[in-house]
């Protein structure tokens, strides 16, 4: 059986603009959620809970996908070279709803008392990592996360530097897998990201030395700028 998110003549996934070549349809996508990404951040929501996640995806996608604030239907699988070829195993369809509406109840545990800060920022790491491993949707989700991510610590009275994320697009995905392996997860890298983003620790007298560029360079020993995006696979 043939992925139904993909046109019956072309492996690309259907879209609004019916654009059937590969790098046209990114090309296209880059420029329609890059112009939904720059107004998003302005946005403010009372609350953050699955309708939240859901609106974020459709306010960026939306626009050129049907799908856009829809959960996946089918089961999808991704080669990931930060795991040696091994993918993140992602959520049966049927259990989306359900491992976000439990992962949305440590939304409503972050309460800033004015010394907790750090405490803060290492749960909505986990929270972030919960939602990405569960892979809602069938594209977008590295975006959409990271979008609640901002908004959530936003709303919580952070200053949040989003353009870090965007910089280092490649760097927050594979971080995102490696936090994603169950319980050998690792989350010592989205964790440094988010720190500084966040709480701006990149400017602390220790890390002055250490300039960003290098910063983010590896993921243990996988080396960022080697990532090449693949696409989702179908599993049947």
């Amino acid at each position: 059986m043939r992925d139904p998110y993909l046109y019956d003549d072309a492996d690309v996934l259907k879209n609004r603009a019916n654009i059937k070549d590969t790098e046209l349809l990114r090309t296209a996508e880059a420029d329609i959620t890059n112009l939904a990404m720059t107004a998003i951040y302005d946005r403010k929501y009372d609350k953050f809970n699955v309708d939240t996640l859901l609106d974020i995806h459709r306010t960026i996608f939306g626009q050129i996908y049907e799908w856009g604030g829809e959960f996946r239907t089918i089961m999808m699988t991704k080669p990931e070279d930060v795991l040696g070829g091994d993918t993140v195993r992602y959520a049966y369809p049927k259990e989306i709803k359900k491992q976000l509406t439990e992962t949305m109840k440590e939304v409503g545990k972050l309460k800033r008392t004015g010394d907790n800060d750090r405490d803060i920022v290492f749960r909505l790491t986990r929270i972030i990592a919960a939602i990405w491993q569960t892979h809602p949707f069938r594209e977008g989700n590295t975006q959409t996360v990271i979008v609640f991510a901002v908004l959530l610590a936003k709303h919580l009275g952070f200053e949040v530097d989003h353009e870090l994320f965007r910089v280092h697009s490649s760097y927050v995905r594979n971080a995102m897998v490696w936090a994603s392996q169950g319980m050998y997860s690792e989350y010592q890298y989205i964790e440094r990201i988010f720190f500084d983003a966040i709480l701006h620790e990149d400017n602390t007298e220790e890390n002055i030395a250490e300039k960003k560029s290098e910063k983010y360079e590896k993921i243990g020993d996988y080396k960022v700028k080697d990532y090449v995006e693949r696409p989702h696979e179908y599993k049947k």
